[in-house]
């Protein structure tokens, strides 16, 4: 072996001998971290309910309200939206709003008592407005959508239990504990011969026999019109008898229209139910 060829295998001996062994450990320079893995914060129990960032517009057709997201994260404590602070928020501010928009309430009164009417019965749907603006800001919405709806002229607070008789719909409403548990359909006097306000059923018949002979069945008397000197009362479509005996009643078709000179009509079922179900003294709500 020449010189030469002694010589590079000794330099190729000493470059093998410096590469580490794969059984030695590898030291980490002093200022090198392992990176670390974030953990989620539902492993850690801290998941919250999601705090608003945006605004939220609250529309009905052309009528637009806006919540802002600073109001919004006003009403959070400890990363939870109060709902209690936001219901105040909704009655003092996002309610009127729309009350407006919709033509607002008016007094309607009487001799009894009086009550607070919508001049509109299709108007925008309030109820459970709250509950539809808290789910709509802990999903960061940035909109919500109100409908309207032919809805009744009280909101069931007048008494626990009273009838609502709405002419400009020729609708009446049962309300009890504040719901209304049936509507019905009705025929009511024509223009010059309604009354407003608040009345208590005076008397009550089966099927009492109105001046000209006609039958009333389920009367119930409210008003007393010295004018016809006769009493007003809710009572089903009436039925007399022909000149030659026949039982002639009155066409279902009558039923939505003003036809009576003061009594409100409807079909025998819903009489019933109302004759069934009221006595003395409870009270009907009349607004138009």
């Amino acid at each position: 072996m020449c010189i030469v060829d002694v010589f590079a295998i000794s330099i190729l001996a000493l470059m093998i001998s410096s590469i580490p062994s794969s059984q030695e450990p590898i030291i980490l320079a002093e200022n090198t971290k392992a990176e670390e893995m974030p953990v989620p914060s539902e492993v850690l129990g801290l998941a919250e309910e999601a705090s608003p960032t945006q605004d939220l517009e609250i529309c009905c057709a052309v009528n637009c309200l806006t919540i802002i997201a600073e109001t919004s994260e006003s009403f959070l404590k400890n990363g939870e939206i109060d709902k209690v602070e936001l219901d105040e928020y909704v009655k003092e501010n996002i309610i009127p709003f729309f009350e407006n928009t919709s033509g607002g309430k008016v007094l309607v009164s009487n001799k009894n008592g009086e009550f607070q009417s919508w001049r509109s019965d299709n108007r925008v749907d309030l109820a459970g407005l709250t509950d539809k603006i808290h789910d709509a800001l802990i999903n960061d919405q940035t909109s919500l959508i109100l409908e309207k709806k032919n809805l009744p002229g009280t909101e069931g607070t007048y008494a626990s239990k009273y009838i609502e008789v709405d002419n400009s719909a020729q609708k009446l409403f049962v309300w009890t504990a504040g719901d209304v548990v049936r509507e019905i359909n009705l025929s009511g006097p024509v223009y010059g011969f309604q009354v407003y306000g608040v009345f208590p059923i005076i008397d009550k018949g089966i099927e009492p026999i109105a001046p000209g002979g006609k039958r009333m069945p389920y009367w119930m008397a409210f008003y007393r019109s010295v004018r016809q000197d006769s009493w007003y009362g809710l009572h089903a479509l009436i039925w007399w008898y022909d000149e030659k005996g026949n039982k002639i009643y009155e066409k279902l078709s009558n039923i939505g229209t003003r036809r009576s000179a003061g009594c409100i009509r409807m079909l025998l079922d819903d009489a019933k139910y109302l004759y069934d179900n009221f006595e003395k003294g409870d009270l009907i709500l009349i607004h138009e």
